[in-house]
């Protein structure tokens, strides 16, 4: 009987060693034209960009990638937050021989993106930021949200206690609730979301339920980003010091990451372009996938632009 993600349609499963395997998927595009990598975010897979990587493959070879922790990446020994996962990709791009990419990042995909164009900017030609999590800022407007805040200090807390927290959630939701209580999360409205898609979703995360990594993994990429916007100064330095140009889109419903962190990181890049999508959230690419990619080919058949401009979701 075909499952879920099989039904999807996807290229099939490749495997990466990167100081232990990385799961990856690659859609074949033209020669010549430029290589797109996808970096998924916090509790994602590389099943977030299957609706738009087939069409991201018309304008050039794309690859999305399972982080150490997630998807089907098992961590075997390597670490799992945000700095981890950034050795991990570098490392990925390297033992994959690709040239500069067009990295495309989701939430904390998009800070592991930013790390990467920080620090290796020659092996990024491109940034693309979907809902990136950008610094938060010193103005109360670019705050996170109360309830989003007290959630992550949860999860940074006292180990044992955040880990109790974790499991008794998985075992009162179940993974097709824990998939429909985030979706509800990261969508503004999770029914635009492809229904094949989800049910995707939920076979991968019942999958997950027998991985004794699953919610540790979670848990350390989630205390190193808490970590990073307690104290936002060094991260928001990386960010301002990042030259690759960039087309920065993002929710204005973005319950996770407030569209005004976006804002002030796009204000010292005149070589980015911020696309703020008025009825959307956290995940564009899942929730209205053409919009977002009509977006993205406007943005790539024209040089980076110093402007800003606003689309309604």
């Amino acid at each position: 009987m075909t499952g879920a993600i099989d039904r999807l349609g996807l290229p099939p499963e490749r495997w990466a060693d990167v100081d232990g395997p990385v799961h990856y998927r690659e859609w074949p595009g033209p020669a010549g034209e430029p290589v797109f990598v996808l970096v998924h975010g916090l509790a994602g897979s590389l099943l977030n960009w299957a609706l738009v990587a087939p069409r991201l493959a018309e304008r050039g070879r794309t690859i999305a990638l399972d982080l150490a922790g997630f998807g089907l990446t098992p961590p075997e020994g390597r670490g799992t937050s945000v700095g981890s996962s950034w050795r991990l990709l570098d490392g990925f791009l390297r033992a994959l021989k690709l040239p500069p990419v067009i990295l495309v990042g989701n939430s904390m995909g998009g800070m592991v993106s930013l790390i990467q164009a920080a620090h290796h900017p020659r092996s990024v030609e491109r940034l693309l930021l979907v809902d990136a999590a950008f610094p938060r800022t010193n103005r109360l407007a670019g705050q996170f949200s109360p309830g989003v805040a007290a959630l992550f200090a949860v999860y940074a807390a006292n180990r044992r206690l955040s880990e109790r927290f974790v499991a008794a959630r998985a075992r009162r939701l179940g993974a097709e609730g824990l998939v429909r209580e985030t979706l509800r999360l990261v969508a503004t409205d999770p029914t635009r979301i492809d229904p094949a898609l989800v049910e995707a979703l939920i076979e991968l995360a019942r999958r997950r339920e027998g991985f004794p990594h699953a919610s540790e993994a979670f848990l350390n990429a989630a205390r190193s980003i808490f970590r990073a916007q307690v104290r936002p100064g060094p991260y928001r330095r990386l960010v301002q010091q990042v030259r690759t140009p960039a087309l920065v889109t993002h929710g204005a419903r973005d319950r996770l990451v407030p569209v005004k962190a976006a804002r002030e990181a796009a204000r010292f890049h005149p070589n980015w372009r911020l696309v703020v999508f008025g009825d959307l959230g956290h995940v564009p690419q899942m929730e209205a996938p053409t919009l977002w990619l009509d977006a993205v080919s406007s943005w790539l058949d024209e040089a980076p632009a110093d402007s800003e401009g606003e689309a309604a979701g």
